[in-house]
């Protein structure tokens, strides 16, 4: 992927179809955008996703932001990440973000 603006992105997330053009923007998002709280959101906004891919990857992606900024706004993405125990497709992913995010994020 080239360089996007935030805008840009956004629209790659939410008005795609595409799954692999949603997994791209989320990967670029969480590996290339140094706005924390704009890539938590992005994130949070797709782990209610149909798609158990999507909603895996931007769980996954959550952890990811822990490991790579050593903060998260733990108050708001733990409960999130809790919410998606429930499910068994979901649960391991949960516990490796949750991981990630004990052990990397300082706040």
């Amino acid at each position: 992927m080239d360089n996007y603006t935030k805008e840009e992105l956004y629209e790659l997330l939410h008005n795609s179809h595409a799954l692999d053009v949603i997994s791209n923007a989320l990967l670029y998002i969480t590996f290339n955008i140094n706005d924390v709280d704009w890539v938590e959101d992005c994130c949070l906004s797709l782990i209610d996703s149909d798609n158990e891919d999507i909603s895996g990857l931007a769980i996954t992606c959550l952890g990811h932001v822990a490991r790579i900024h050593s903060k998260i706004n733990k108050q708001k993405v733990i409960p999130a990440l809790i919410s998606k125990r429930h499910n068994h497709n979901l649960a391991g992913r949960v516990e490796d973000a949750l991981d990630d995010i004990n052990m990397f994020a300082i706040n």
